[in-house]
């Protein structure tokens, strides 16, 4: 018996003793009208995605910006309870749809945590379908006047 069951190994603590801090992985996937294609992505003109996971103990922020196509991120953090958002973005790092929630979720060191979320089609973002609803507007006054 070569070694003593009694001795604490490299990273292990005594009961009572504080642990270091437990870190967990959260798994964010993401769809664009329930679909993951490229094209989709290219409808939005996103080139990347913006995941922020804020723990609610702590408000400390992580940011993570992914390429759009991959539609999946993994992201380690400290076991605790978060909220968080995700954002399309295009190539000069500028919004190009909502903020969609992602929260509140709790991330343990156990199991792995997966949120999903799917954004709407390009054309109902708010500026884009206004914009159009403007001209389809003009474009019907005009043909009333003749």
């Amino acid at each position: 018996m070569g070694q003593g069951g009694d001795e604490t190994q490299p990273g292990e603590t005594e009961p009572g003793e504080a642990k270091p801090e437990e870190m967990g992985f959260v798994t964010v996937q993401w769809a664009i009208e329930d679909r993951t294609e490229a094209d989709q992505c290219k409808a939005y003109g996103a080139q990347a995605v913006e995941l922020l996971l804020i723990s609610t103990e702590n408000n400390q922020v992580t940011r993570q910006v992914v390429p759009c196509e991959r539609f999946d991120a993994s992201v380690q953090v400290i076991a605790a309870d978060y909220v968080g958002t995700i954002t399309l973005l295009d190539d000069n790092g500028k919004a190009v749809s909502e903020r969609l929630p992602l929260g509140p979720f709790e991330v343990s060191g156990e199991e792995q945590t997966t949120r999903r979320v799917s954004f709407p089609a390009a054309e109902q973002q708010g500026g884009s379908e206004r914009e159009r609803g403007a001209h389809r507007e003009r474009g019907q006054r005009d043909r009333g006047r003749r």
